[in-house]
């Protein structure tokens, strides 16, 4: 990362973080959140943190650990530790940004890896007994948590896409890499 700490992107992370806690605490039923047993998916609960992969490593890493420690005061404990993986996947997206990947390849790589970390968060809390399902097992819990994590991924992220079209236009973040091959 860069050495140095901007104000601007506290300032930037800060209403990220707090739109990424207002969102699944708004858009609580119907089409916008998706449960199926004990897993759910609130549509554009990722797009905040998304956004922060498009400005910068820091702002993507802040964004993520904010949104994350929200969760924790909002959710289930076991979305709360999935919402974790989110650091992680920020980071990688924000630097394969940086290095000027195109967004296919930075929207399925970010969505492999949360996807994978989500899955494992699930499979470890099932497989413990700290979250229980009368209707799935450990294993198919984590596999409906892999599939809906990286789909919601990519429709959050092509969501993020279009919001940070609209915003680089308007010179309010950098510009974007190509979509597709190099510039």
């Amino acid at each position: 990362m860069n050495s140095k700490l901007k104000t601007k992107d506290l300032v930037i992370s800060a209403l990220l973080i707090a739109i990424g806690i207002m969102i699944p605490m708004i858009f609580t039923g119907p089409p916008f959140r998706i449960v199926v047993g004990p897993y759910s998916a609130t549509l554009m609960a990722h797009v905040p943190v998304i956004l922060a992969m498009f400005i910068s490593p820091w702002t993507a890493v802040f964004t993520a650990v904010g949104t994350t420690i929200g969760f924790f005061f909002t959710a289930p404990l076991v979305v709360a530790v999935r919402a974790a993986s989110h650091i992680l996947f920020a980071l990688l997206g924000a630097y394969m940004i940086k290095k000027n990947i195109n967004l296919i390849l930075t929207a399925l790589s970010t969505g492999i890896v949360h996807a994978v970390f989500e899955g494992i968060v699930v499979l470890l809390f099932f497989a413990g007994g700290l979250s229980t399902s009368d209707t799935y097992s450990a294993s198919v819990m984590m596999w409906i948590t892999v599939a809906g994590t990286f789909a919601h991924h990519v429709v959050d992220f092509i969501i993020a896409y279009i919001v940070a079209i609209a915003l680089s236009k308007a010179k309010m973040m950098p510009s974007l890499p190509p979509v597709w091959g190099k510039k």
